[in-house]
């Protein structure tokens, strides 16, 4: 076998992000093997059209799941690789893929895991733009169009499913995301909950509370502090069923997530807390969407996974952003079905 080989091993949002790249290289070579090595299960994100040959490591991989997977990218005899990842593991399987063409970033040590390689000269720039720039470097060139992703009919239909008991087909729906990967960028608990009742109290409708793996026991939890009259979680889905279902919504409510790059790629007005992260790298883009962040404070997108004062997440009190969200969208017509408005 030839063909291409991208390695972007995590997290969900970095895949979706890579989705544009993904359709470019589709369609420049219609007939030719296309790979993507990632964490598992964010492969399930990329859309089945698109013909990609995915390989997936687990979360928690150890040397045995590692050295397996090399041997299955030795036996493809891929004849160019591009690591968009490039952290010690990555620059390993690349080295000993057996690919002779590999394309990494210009990082310390590992820049010797690759014959060829890019040094951004902004790091931070959104990731859909740093992954085009990134091969654009090697001459692949092409127009990167929004994710806009779909998903077929009965992928559709099992969302639905997912929420048929509880959802009764009234307007807007929110649906919120409350989990983070790391303390720091973490909105309280007890905010997501009072947020639930002033938006209750504000429309009279339920708000869903969105949930991922080893997600639903705290989902579970805030739905019974802000009573279930109040808001309901969904039911168990794959993560494609998961995007359909975030297409579904009216607005999205998050911090930075993986969900929140899901709920952009699936042209749903997302409103986006952030505090600790690079902002300009991630953030939903585009008129649909609203970010908010503390703008006074001088330690914003300092990185750190735990933080002793919580200020940049915790300032943001609910009042203040449900009265942000009153502000920027009309509630009765909070569908902007544009994709192309997303990526100004």
């Amino acid at each position: 076998m030839s063909g291409i080989l991208i390695i972007r091993l995590k997290g969900l949002g970095d895949i979706v992000h890579l989705i544009p790249v993904l359709r470019m290289l589709r369609q420049q070579h219609p007939d030719e093997t296309i790979g993507l090595l990632c964490q598992k299960p964010f492969g399930q994100i990329v859309p089945p059209d698109l013909n990609i040959r995915i390989f997936e490591l687990p979360g928690h991989a150890g040397l045995t799941d590692t050295f397996r997977l090399i041997r299955d990218l030795r036996r493809c005899h891929f004849e160019k690789l591009f690591d968009l990842f490039a952290n010690p593991r990555t620059a390993v399987i690349s080295l000993l893929s057996g690919v002779k063409e590999r394309y990494g970033f210009d990082y310390r040590i590992r820049r010797h895991a690759y014959t060829h390689t890019f040094s951004p000269a902004n790091p931070n720039r959104h990731l859909m733009y740093l992954f085009g720039e990134f091969f654009a470097h090697f001459g692949i060139t092409g127009e990167l169009e929004f994710p806009n992703l779909v998903w077929p009919e009965e992928v559709r239909t099992k969302a639905k499913s997912a929420i048929s008991s509880d959802f009764n087909g009234q307007r807007p729906l929110l649906g919120i995301n409350p989990h983070t990967t790391y303390m720091s960028k973490a909105w309280p608990e007890e905010y997501w909950v009072e947020l639930i009742r002033l938006w209750f109290d504000r429309t009279g409708q339920r708000v869903l509370v969105t949930w991922g793996p080893g997600e639903r026991e705290a989902a579970e939890r805030i739905v019974k502090e802000a009573g279930r009259e109040r808001a309901y979680a969904h039911a168990p889905v794959r993560i494609d069923e998961f995007a359909a279902l975030l297409a579904d919504l009216d607005l999205f409510l998050t911090s930075d997530t993986g969900p929140m790059n899901i709920a952009w790629a699936v042209n749903t007005p997302t409103v986006a807390l952030f505090g600790p992260t690079t902002r300009e790298a991630v953030m939903p883009r585009g008129a649909t969407h609203l970010s908010l962040f503390n703008e006074e404070l001088q330690c914003l997108q300092c990185h750190l996974e735990v933080c002793s004062h919580k200020t940049c997440m915790w300032s943001m009190k609910p009042q203040m952003v449900l009265d942000k969200i009153l502000t920027r969208y009309d509630l009765s017509n909070t569908r902007k079905p544009d994709a192309q408005s997303h990526i100004s």
